[in-house]
């Protein structure tokens, strides 16, 4: 990541941070606008309710912060698709009990920390390749995976809303 203090600034970097930033603000914005009835009700395609959801989305950018770093770094990550897959039922489970402050704090604070990271980011680390667990293992560059996190919330967040729209 940039030293700080470094003058150089990635315009990529930049640009991938204030995406998430927008998608990060508009997840925000929909927890905090939500009631006690719109928070549990169940998102289709999700299994979840809508906290749980928001939830999620919190938590992935806690995930993207470590799997960025890994990224960058050139170690890659290990975590699998299957290592996922039961975190996120592990994930759900626990976070049924969740409020909405609660949830709008970690997506505020996880959320400061990914943006934090993309932004830190540099072309040479964006443009470091090394292997992706979840994938299957597959190397590709960091900067493929810097644009998930924006995408992640917009997809789940989209779930949401429609769930709270009454769309199925």
């Amino acid at each position: 990541m940039r030293s700080p203090g470094c003058p150089t600034v990635s315009e990529r970097s930049d640009a991938l941070a204030a995406d998430f930033a927008r998608a990060n603000g508009k997840a925000l914005a929909f927890a905090r606008s939500c009631t006690d009835e719109q928070w549990a009700r169940t998102v289709a395609g999700e299994g979840w309710t809508v906290g749980v959801v928001l939830h999620h989305i919190a938590e992935g950018h806690a995930h993207g912060v470590r799997w960025l770093g890994e990224m960058a770094s050139g170690r890659g990550v290990t975590d699998t698709a299957e290592d996922i897959d039961r975190d996120n039922a592990a994930h759900a489970a626990r976070a049924g009990s969740v409020g909405q402050v609660e949830t709008v704090a970690l997506l505020q604070a996880n959320g400061s920390r990914l943006e934090e990271m993309l932004r830190g980011l540099s072309d040479d680390e964006l443009d470091r390749s090394a292997p992706f667990g979840p994938a299957g293992g597959r190397s590709f560059p960091t900067g493929e995976l810097a644009a998930v996190p924006a995408r992640h919330t917009l997809e789940h967040l989209s779930h949401a809303m429609d769930a709270v729209a009454g769309v199925h």
